[in-house]
């Protein structure tokens, strides 16, 4: 009699407690919406810029529609000065549907290493915005030796020289490579790689070291190699046979501050615990000014690997 006592009271108490759900409204002010530019400029290829607006968090839409909303790209106004010119360079607009930018391109120029760069956008009703960078002198990295292993690994002894004149930061992935006909042009795609080097230490981004691991590779500070040749192994799990129409590449790159720190706070992003109740919120990293995002650059090099 006392044990169904008991189930019968626990019952009750659990219903009560379903029956206490209350909705708590949001009483603050809605944040007011702002530009948001972002671009990556890449030495050698042409200038991409996208532009849209933040959006308020408990906003009733998170379609493409509503980083657009009041966005008109033929009132909008968006300009890229390079080395200090006060002539922009030319854009083309690329209308995109089912997008949530407005994508721009520049038409008579392609970033160049130690090319400064800035960047504008004006539109109605909302502040203007502008950031810049300087792209990065192309990185000194060489393939010294390729180890196959009877483990049916590749360890690749690569190195790097170090300019001690100023502060830099790299990105380091291999990659695998092959010609896609449907599509007419090469496709890569990322491959695993070990190290117990030190200048790849904390790759999880989860510490407060300086390197880090996101989804499109691996990047390091030179705090530990300024003004130095630095030798180190990298190891990669591989299959026991190559495959002729496919090529192992390492993409090597300097890479500014600015992508370096965002990438850094997008990598403490995803190894936080940002679902959780009590868990400590990630601001990712911006240069934008007036607004929201990042305009960072890169130089890269591409390695051939022969096995």
């Amino acid at each position: 009699m006392k044990k169904l006592l008991y189930s019968l009271c626990v019952s009750f108490l659990l219903l009560a407690a379903a029956g206490c759900e209350k909705v708590i409204e949001f009483t603050g002010e809605e944040t007011e919406a702002r530009l948001t530019l972002s671009s990556r400029a890449e030495a050698g290829e042409r200038l991409d810029i996208y532009v849209s607006s933040s959006v308020f968090f408990l906003s009733d839409s998170n379609e493409g529609a509503a980083f657009l909303k009041g966005l008109d790209p033929e009132q909008g106004q968006v300009r890229c000065y390079v080395n200090g010119t006060t002539t922009p360079r030319l854009l083309v607009f690329l209308p995109k549907e089912h997008s949530s930018n407005l994508h721009y391109r520049t038409v008579d120029y392609a970033p160049a290493p130690g090319d400064h760069i800035r960047l504008e956008a004006e539109f109605p009703g909302f502040d203007p915005v502008w950031a810049e960078t300087d792209v990065p002198l192309e990185p000194a990295f060489e393939l010294v030796s390729v180890t196959y292993l009877p483990s049916y690994e590749l360890e690749l002894t690569l190195a790097v020289t170090d300019d001690a004149s100023y502060d830099k930061y790299y990105f380091l992935q291999p990659v695998n490579q092959t010609w896609e006909p449907s599509l007419e042009q090469f496709v890569t795609w990322p491959l695993q790689f070990s190290s117990k080097d030190i200048i790849f230490r904390d790759m999880s981004g989860t510490g407060a070291l300086d390197a880090f691991e996101d989804e499109t590779g691996n990047y390091f500070a030179d705090d530990l190699i300024k003004g130095q040749r630095h030798v180190f192994v990298i190891t990669i799990p591989y299959a026991p046979e190559k495959d002729p129409t496919v090529d192992l590449l390492i993409h090597a790159a300097a890479v500014d501050a600015s992508l370096y720190w965002y990438g850094k706070s997008y990598a403490q992003l995803r190894a936080s615990d940002w679902t959780g109740f009590f868990s400590e919120g990630v601001t990712l990293y911006s240069n934008v000014h007036g607004g929201y995002g990042v305009f960072c650059a890169a130089a890269s090099r591409w390695l051939e690997v022969e096995w």
